[in-house]
């Protein structure tokens, strides 16, 4: 018998653990199929997955996916009557489910079981933080969607040790903290990586690889969006480009209208992006 328990939700998607009640005795069914998209991580014990006659081992080096309609069984141990195992499930339900079929496409049917990289092990240490801290579901939201990126993408680079993704995670994550509260402010990257106690390219290299993207890119996408808000309410182009930290007002509206795909002061009139057909 298994048990499940919602952590956290929103319309998006849920956040369960899934473990086994103390007590009761569990046997393994033949087959199970998944009635929804979830990427899931085993916090504590372990276990087979078999599909389509290949067999996973999952421990805590491993994220399991499931897809609508995945056939598959999870086999414990034949002595372990009582499995100890522990699960983290991000499971997405019908309003996005269209969305995460674009991005996984078949990669849940062909392996369902990825390996951590480094990334995945940054964004699962994150939502641990989130879950256990406060619990904002937004924030769960867009680290879900990382997670479903990071999944499609995930490469065999050497993973760090779990010290090592939190030593990381409190730097990288201080250094977005700062560019996110103050955005306006001149950076360099050898201030922020000394600041972060790392060297220059070490820096660089951890942040884009945990984060996503590379850091002048992080703060300019910060930038515009504070750049949208701004304008909205009322502030002149001119003035919001250098209040948001754009040195060049060309180069602002460039990077604007590539965002937006409107001009900034098509946004001010209108408030409105324009979206690819």
């Amino acid at each position: 018998m298994i048990r499940v328990r919602t952590l956290l939700a929103s319309e998006a998607v849920s956040i369960d653990t899934i473990d086994h009640p103390d007590g009761v005795a569990h046997v393994d069914p033949p087959v199970e199929v998944s009635p929804h998209y979830s990427v899931n991580f085993l916090e504590r014990g372990s276990f087979s997955l078999v599909h389509e006659r290949r067999i996973w081992t999952i421990g805590p080096n491993e994220l399991f996916l499931t897809v609508p309609g995945q056939v598959h069984q999870f086999v414990h141990h034949e002595e372990d009557r009582a499995p100890v195992d522990v699960c983290l499930a991000v499971c997405f339900r019908d309003l996005v489910r269209d969305e995460i079929r674009h991005e996984l496409g078949e990669v849940g049917r062909r392996a369902p079981v990825i390996t951590l990289d480094n990334r995945l092990a940054y964004l699962r240490h994150r939502l641990r933080t989130r879950i256990d801290g406060e619990r904002d579901t937004l924030a769960v939201d867009v680290l879900a969607a990382e997670l479903i990126a990071a999944a499609a993408l995930a490469t065999n680079r050497k993973r760090y040790r779990p010290a090592q993704i939190a030593w990381y995670a409190r730097r990288i994550d201080a250094a977005r903290e700062r560019l996110d509260r103050e955005f306006a402010a001149d950076y360099t990257l050898a201030g922020l990586a000394r600041d972060a106690g790392m060297s220059l390219f070490h820096f660089a290299r951890v942040f884009r690889e945990l984060a996503g993207e590379p850091p002048h890119h992080y703060l300019q996408r910060r930038r515009l969006e504070a750049a949208r808000t701004q304008l909205r309410n009322g502030r002149s182009v001119t003035d919001t480009c250098f209040a948001v930290g754009f040195r060049s007002l060309s180069h602002f509206i460039t990077l604007f209208r590539r965002a937006y795909g409107v001009s900034p002061s098509a946004w001010a009139r209108t408030g409105k992006m324009q979206r690819p057909e």
